[in-house]
């Protein structure tokens, strides 16, 4: 590389303001990137059926450099359908267009080219732009499964044709990236005949200080606030937690607590609420929140609250919201099967139960509660800085240099 700026095209279809984690994700990460020009092909919030979030509006100006939105009428439709039998995802009708407006920027011009799910369709337009442009490096960014995930709908044809997009992904881009061990070991597993090891790399999300509160918000006493924040569906269901808090309302020794909860469906979680009467005292729903007030709101709770769904298997995930999470610097719960999340949970100093365990769950967080309570809860700073988003920019910098210095051609 030369003394300017490396150059970087990275195509996502999560972006700010379309208020998703991955959007969130794909904005820390690439603006921590030193001494990089990045400019973004992404698609437009209109072609999502949640409102856009434009909190980090002004986050995404000072970070990157163009931000060019795939949009159009037609293309609106497809946030507005609730279900398309497409694989790997109804955003694959965008790859034509979204590989003609990189194509516009001039992808010559740039050092590499990075694609970030979700959805995993960005993959297939990033591929188009290598195949007309053999010598960009293409590094692809993976931050959930594509095939063979958990609750994956199996559609004939479909899957078939998505796993084989899938599979040419992972053997043409010049590097890959996942977020943990376990996904690399989950992509692995579906394409044994690809060097997957060979030319991947692991780079967890980070978070931001300078989103949060300075400095960090301490305990004053009173009733210990614990905080939730995230949408509820399928099997990640509040019942469990819910069951839980029900049976600790009823312990006179326990100190006064409150849980509320932040994200999509509150009437919808107030139903479920209902059911547990005892509950409801110590609960309620703070509807939707711009993603900077949630950070803030996160750093104002004296426990932070993680709820999974129970898994068959050891779980792939280190979901991105506990990562947002270490950011506030404040005691975590989580009920989470084994894996990834669990194992941060242990090192940073918080407390975990699984999903499979009811009673483990009310005993678990009835100590964290206490715990809280007499300011006798601690978390490691030093794990906590591992997940700054200086240092994963840092990181991904490192792996782009030697993405580049390798040259270009399929592993």
């Amino acid at each position: 590389m030369s003394d300017r700026a490396m150059r970087i095209l990275c195509m996502g279809y999560c972006f700010p303001p379309v208020a998703s984690p991955e959007a969130f994700v794909t904005s820390k990460t690439m603006a921590a990137i030193p001494d990089a020009h990045v400019d973004i092909v992404t698609a437009s919030a209109n072609l999502y059926a949640q409102p856009p979030d434009h909190s980090l509006d002004a986050y995404v100006a000072a970070g990157f450099g163009r931000t060019e939105r795939v949009d159009g009428t037609l293309l609106r439709i497809l946030g507005k359908v609730s279900r398309l039998p497409i694989r790997p995802d109804r955003y694959l009708l965008l790859t034509r267009a979204a590989t003609a407006r990189a194509e516009a920027l001039g992808p010559g011009g740039y050092d590499c080219l990075v694609s970030r799910s979700q959805y995993h369709s960005v993959h297939a337009a990033a591929r188009r732009l290598k195949q007309r442009y053999p010598d960009l490096p293409w590094v692809a960014c993976f931050s959930d499964p594509w095939s063979g995930g958990t609750y994956e709908r199996h559609i004939p044809l479909m899957s078939a044709w998505s796993r084989n997009l899938e599979r040419k992904v992972m053997r043409e881009a010049d590097a890959l990236v996942f977020p943990t061990d376990d996904m690399r070991l989950h992509f692995e597993s579906f394409h044994p005949e690809t060097a997957i090891a060979a030319k991947s790399h692991i780079v967890p999300h980070g978070f931001d200080p300078a989103l949060y509160p300075e400095p960090a918000q301490e305990r004053t006493g009173g009733t210990v606030r614990l905080g939730i924040f995230g949408t509820f569906y399928g099997p990640r269901t509040p019942r469990l937690l819910l069951e839980a808090i029900d049976r600790l309302a009823g312990d006179p020794s326990l100190p006064d607590f409150a849980l509320e909860t932040f994200g999509l469906g509150g009437e919808a979680f107030r139903r479920e609420l209902a059911q547990f009467g005892d509950a409801g005292n110590h609960v309620s729903h703070g509807g939707i929140l711009p993603h900077t007030a949630a950070l803030n709101r996160m750093a104002a709770c004296d426990i932070l609250v993680i709820s999974d769904a129970p898994t068959p298997d050891r779980s792939i995930f280190l979901t991105s919201k506990i990562i947002d999470y270490l950011g506030a610097r404040r005691p975590l719960f989580a009920i989470t099967p084994e894996g990834p999340t669990k194992d941060l949970i242990k090192r940073v100093g918080g407390w975990s139960a699984s999903p499979d365990d009811p009673e483990a769950v009310v005993a678990t967080l009835a100590d964290a509660i206490r715990r809280v309570a007499v300011s006798d809860a601690d978390i490691s700073d030093a794990v906590l800085d591992e997940y700054r988003v200086d240092r994963i920019g840092r990181r991904f910098r490192d792996i782009l240099d030697q993405t580049i210095a390798a040259g270009t051609g399929a592993r």
